[in-house]
C-alpha cells in the first residue's frame, strides 16, 4: 500500500505494521463528524429518493401472490450480479436452469451454489431484521453464503483472525493496494458500524447506506466474501429503514458495469477524504437501477397480464392462470412440476404444457421424448435484458 497516496484523510489513519514490515489503513469509527452535504448532494439525494419512493409504491399495489412472483427473480438477479464481480461465470438462466437438469460442468455447479448461497444470506437477514441489524445476523449470513462453496474453509461465520489485503491475487501485504483494518481492531470497528446502521437520527438513511457500505469495505472483516456480504447489506439497510418495503432493485448491476470507478472511489475515500464523490456515485448506482427495476417490473407484469388475457383462447382450464404463474417464478417447467404443484393427473398437465407450447410461449429444449424440459424464453430474455 503506497501510503503518499493518503493525505489529508478524515476517515482514518494508516498505520506501519512494524511485525509485517506493510502499511494498513485503520478506518475511524462512525459517524464521520465533519461531514456536512452540499447542495448537489442533496439534489442527488432528492433524485435518488424519488424514483426509490417510485418503485416502492409501484410494489405497494401488488396482491401477496404478485410480489412472490418477482421476489424470486430480483433475488436471483442480483445474486447472480453480485457474484459476477466475484469471478462465477453463471448466468440466470444457469441457476434456473439447473432447479430442473443437474449441471454437468463442474465449476459452474458450484458457481451456481454460490448464487443459491446468496439468496439464503439475503433471506435471512430480511427475514430477522425486526429487532435491528446485529453482527450475529452479520456473520450468519456469512456462514450460509460461504457453504459447501469457495471459501468454507476461511472461517464463515468469524471475523478474519490474520491480515488480508485488496489487491491482485499475486499480491502481498506489502503489494496489495490496499490493507484493511487490523483483526485486532475490527471487532471494535463491527461493533460501531453495526450501532451506526441502527441509529435512526444521525443522518439521513440514504447517506447511511454510502456511508456503510464504504466502512464494511474498509474494514472488511472476514478472510472471504466481504464484497458480497458489503452489497447484501445495502439491500437490508434500505429494507430496515423501510425505503424499499420488497428486494427488488439489482444495485450490483450497476458496481459490475463501472467496476473501475466502484474500486477507485471506494479508495479515494480512504485516500483523499472523497467522501462527497463516493456519496454521489453511490446514490446515482441506485438511481439508475431503481429505473432498472421500475421498467423491469413493468415488462414482466405487462407480460404476465397478457398471457392471462389470452389464456381463454388457449385453454378453458382454470389452471392454466396458475401455470402462467409457475413460469413466472422459474421459466423452465417440466410436466411433473406442473402435475405435482397444480395437483393435476400427468395427461392433464402434459396437455396443458403443449398448448403453451403450441402457443410458442414456452419450447422444449431437451429433444428427448422423456422427462422434457420447456422454458419460457421471452420471460428469461426480459429478465436478463435482452
Amino acid at each position: 500500500m503506497d501510503e503518499k497516496d493518503f493525505v489529508n484523510s478524515k476517515t482514518g489513519k494508516v498505520v506501519w505494521e512494524q511485525n509485517g514490515m506493510y502499511f494498513r489503513f485503520e478506518p475511524n469509527p462512525l459517524p464521520f463528524r465533519d461531514f456536512t452535504p452540499s447542495p448537489a448532494l442533496g439534489n442527488a439525494l432528492l433524485n435518488t429518493a424519488l424514483v426509490l419512493g417510485r418503485l416502492d409504491g409501484m410494489t405497494q399495489k401488488f396482491t401477496p401472490e404478485e410480489v412472490y412472483l418477482l421476489r424470486t427473480p430480483f433475488i436471483l438477479k442480483e445474486a447472480t450480479l453480485s457474484s459476477e464481480i466475484e469471478g462465477t461465470r453463471s448466468t440466470l438462466t444457469d441457476v434456473y436452469k439447473e432447479e430442473k437438469q443437474k449441471e454437468t460442468d463442474a465449476q459452474k455447479a458450484l458457481d451456481n451454489e454460490e448464487i443459491r448461497n446468496y439468496v439464503k444470506a439475503l433471506e435471512y437477514g430480511l427475514q430477522n431484521l425486526e429487532k435491528g441489524l446485529s453482527e450475529e445476523i452479520v456473520k450468519q449470513m456469512h456462514t450460509f453464503l460461504l457453504q459447501g462453496v469457495r471459501g468454507s474453509d476461511k472461517n464463515p461465520g468469524d471475523y478474519k483472525t490474520e491480515q488480508n489485503a485488496i489487491g491482485k491475487r499475486q499480491d502481498t501485504l506489502e503489494t496489495a493496494k490496499f490493507v484493511p483494518a487490523s483483526p485486532k481492531e475490527t471487532p471494535y470497528l463491527m461493533k460501531n458500524l453495526v450501532e451506526f446502521m441502527n441509529d435512526d437520527l444521525s443522518i439521513n438513511a440514504l447517506y447511511k447506506t454510502a456511508i456503510m457500505h464504504y466502512q464494511f469495505e474498509a474494514i472488511h472483516p472476514f478472510r472471504d466474501g466481504n464484497g458480497r456480504i458489503g452489497r447484501l447489506l445495502i439491500m437490508l439497510i434500505l429494507s430496515k429503514e423501510k425505503i424499499l418495503s420488497q428486494p427488488l432493485l439489482y444495485i450490483s448491476e450497476y458496481f459490475n458495469r463501472n467496476r473501475s470507478t466502484y474500486t477507485d472511489l471506494l479508495y479515494d475515500v480512504s485516500s483523499k477524504n472523497k467522501i462527497e464523490e463516493w456519496m454521489l456515485f453511490f446514490l446515482k448506482a441506485l438511481e439508475t437501477q431503481a429505473n432498472s427495476s421500475l421498467r423491469l417490473i413493468q415488462a414482466l407484469e405487462n407480460y404476465r397480464e397478457e398471457l392471462q388475457k389470452n389464456m381463454k383462447e388457449v385453454s378453458e382450464s382454470p389452471k392454466m392462470h396458475l401455470l402462467v404463474d409457475l413460469i413466472f417464478k422459474n421459466p423452465f417447467i417440466t410436466i411433473t412440476d406442473v402435475s405435482e404443484k397444480l395437483e393435476l393427473t400427468i395427461p392433464w398437465a402434459s396437455n396443458l404444457v403443449h398448448k403453451l407450447e403450441q402457443k410458442g410461449v414456452l419450447k422444449e429444449i431437451t429433444g428427448k421424448k422423456s422427462r422434457k424440459i420447456f422454458v419460457a424464453q421471452r420471460i428469461l430474455n426480459i429478465l436478463e435484458g435482452r
